[in-house]
């Protein structure tokens, strides 16, 4: 089967999925496609599915709650609007994706590096999953690790195994070593890069709930 190879301007469904069902869903608009990178943009105000604890849910913090949801296959979904316009630079096989994200104004907020599962490709879609460790990088290539607490609690709950906690911890910290190095793309130009003004906001087809094949 011929790997899917989509053209700038295209919307393609972005999913999380776990254990076979859509945990997450995003619309975005393909930037760029080819063998180095997988370039995509998700503009502010794009609406997207969030997975959520059920109303009857046990109280606590959210990293407990969505690991308890997450194991009981329990969550269902709220609609919110994506609060940065946000370039998402990912790669083949890579256990993450790169973000750089731009404030209301135009204004640069930063990178982000989201540790994820390598993504697979569908005709009009790519699936991943989040693996709640992140690591959000400063103008300086200095950088610091985000939701530990809830990575522990993922662990805890046994929806996350101790050793694909420490392959991510790895993966981030290879990542972050690029950044501080000044190394591609953190010292590249996707920063100056903006968008074609006619592109709308990509809405998210009737069937997003469907896990991609």
């Amino acid at each position: 089967m011929l790997t899917p190879r989509w053209s700038p301007g295209e919307t393609v469904l972005l999913q999380e999925v776990w254990r076979g069902r859509v945990w997450a869903a995003r619309p975005v608009t393909v930037v760029r496609d080819d063998l180095e990178t997988l370039a995509l943009w998700l503009p502010r105000g794009t609406r997207w599915k969030v997975p959520t604890p059920p109303a009857d849910a046990p109280d606590g913090p959210r990293g407990e709650r969505l690991a308890r949801t997450a194991v009981r296959g329990d969550w269902v979904f709220r609609d919110e609007e994506w609060p940065v316009s946000t370039l998402w630079l990912m790669r083949e096989g890579d256990w993450h994706a790169l973000w750089f994200s731009w404030h209301a104004d135009g204004s640069p907020w930063g990178w982000y590096v989201n540790l994820q599962e390598p993504f697979r490709r569908a005709r009009q879609a790519l699936a991943t999953m989040d693996c709640v460790l992140d690591v959000v990088v400063g103008p300086d290539g200095t950088w610091q690790w985000k939701d530990e607490d809830e990575l522990a609690a993922w662990v805890a709950a046994g929806a996350i195994a101790p050793a694909l906690a420490e392959r991510l911890r790895e993966e981030g910290l290879r990542v972050a070593r690029r950044a501080e190095r000044g190394a591609p793309p953190f010292a590249g130009r996707w920063p100056e890069w903006r968008p074609d003004p006619a592109w709308p906001l990509p809405v998210l087809p009737a069937d997003w709930d469907s896990p991609c094949r």
